[in-house]
């Protein structure tokens, strides 16, 4: 495939590493590509895994042998959904049908319940099962867990296995691929559109990472009784996404529609290991065990590119320890939960205001090529979203 930039002509380079054959169709295979000039085979500036490989590299530099991440994506499966687009200033709307809704008059429907609904009142648990089963047989791409997402209607969320950066970012594009695909051969409807359901908390895509030294040698375990037992790097690394998180919005929660489930859902900007409204926390299931220490950011949405989301997480928690930043008090309840740091934007604009303003942690990351076009789309998404005119406005104004 080709098309024109100023490196001349592109060319998709398959990766033979994300070779898979498609089990909904035996005589085609997938890859996901690398983004080529034709002429000499330079990679694209562009390229969102190019950035990925960039932070790897930096890693590297500061003396990390493998960064771990694992990922916990939230998406919704509704039965059936339709838009009516035949007179855009008539007045759309789109129709969501789930057999869980509140609306609906499925007996399955389990107001209030959200996660804590077993089957058939889960009603997607053998549809997840099939797409857990694809994703390791087809994909080879490991999933720890699945559940019913948080939200009542027809939310589901996956657990993915901890794996390298841009190996990581792939599996978020492969598990969108395969979701989209087995839901639309049952004539189902996928989206991972961050706020689907008004009302209830949307869907995110928490980013959890260890930086290893060794095989061995986990960069953010400390075995003495201190927080969480997490090393002094760890604090530094916990330190630089909070420091960075109003810019870091831009790539992890880069829709218009990420500022309405923000608005439902706020996490408190600080971190803890027992508050499960911090925007960062560092999981302890267990004392004394460095094979699952690691740092979780949960400001994020699955509406982005993940490759740019997850180096960004990356590369802002890398300055922190590159700058020794502090993260001050952690959250020790919701109860208690008090801001440490600057809140995080309430808008797209606001959050890109907030990358203009600190934007030195991605320097060498991003380049200025792929930087300046992705303001420029965010900019274009924001003026569009001004113009429209939504359904509440028509409820409440009409008459005004």
């Amino acid at each position: 495939m080709f098309g024109a930039s100023p490196q001349g002509d592109l060319a998709l380079l398959p990766d033979p590493d994300t070779m898979a054959r498609l089990p909904w169709e035996p005589n085609t295979v997938r890859f996901i590509c690398d983004m080529v000039a034709a002429s000499n085979g330079d990679r694209f500036l562009k390229d969102s895994r190019y950035v990925a490989e960039r932070v790897e590299t930096n890693l590297e530099a500061a003396g990390i042998k493998t960064c771990k991440v694992g990922t916990q994506v939230e998406c919704c499966i509704f039965d059936s959904v339709t838009t009516d687009r035949t007179a855009p200033g008539r007045g759309s709307g789109t129709v969501l049908d789930s057999r869980e809704a509140r609306w609906g008059p499925s007996p399955l429907s389990s107001i209030g319940k959200g996660a804590w609904v077993s089957q058939p009142y889960d009603s997607m648990y053998a549809a997840r099962t099939q797409i857990c089963e694809t994703m390791e047989d087809s994909f080879g791409m490991s999933v720890d867990a699945h559940m019913h997402g948080r939200s009542q209607t027809a939310q589901q969320m996956f657990e993915l296995n901890e794996k390298p950066l841009k190996t990581a970012a792939d599996a978020i594009s492969t598990l969108k691929f395969v979701v989209r695909n087995l839901s639309n051969a049952v004539n189902a409807s996928s989206t991972f559109m961050p706020y689907p359901v008004e009302g209830e908390r949307g869907n995110a895509l928490n980013i959890a990472v260890s930086l290893w030294k060794a095989a061995d040698n986990n960069a953010f375990y400390e075995g003495k009784e201190d927080y969480a037992q997490l090393s002094q790097a760890g604090y530094y690394f916990v330190g630089g996404l909070l420091e960075h998180a109003a810019a870091l919005s831009l790539f992890v929660a880069p829709t218009t529609n990420s500022y309405r489930r923000l608005a439902v859902d706020p996490p408190v900007v600080g971190w803890s290991s027992t508050a499960a409204n911090a925007l960062v926390k560092v999981p302890m299931l267990k004392k004394n065990l460095k094979e699952t220490k690691r740092v979780m950011y949960c400001g994020g949405d699955p509406s982005g590119n993940p490759h740019l989301a997850m180096a960004m997480v990356v590369a802002a928690g890398l300055d922190g320890i590159k700058s020794k930043i502090e993260p001050g008090e952690p959250i020790e309840s919701e109860k208690k939960a008090k801001r440490v740091a600057k809140p995080l934007p309430s808008t797209l604009y606001e959050a890109m205001e907030a990358l203009e303003s600190d934007n030195k942690f991605i320097k060498g990351v991003v380049p200025s090529e792929l930087l300046g076009d992705y303001l420029d789309m965010k900019l274009g998404e924001y003026k569009a979203e001004r113009k429209a005119i939504s359904g509440y406005e028509l409820q409440r104004y009409y008459n005004v």
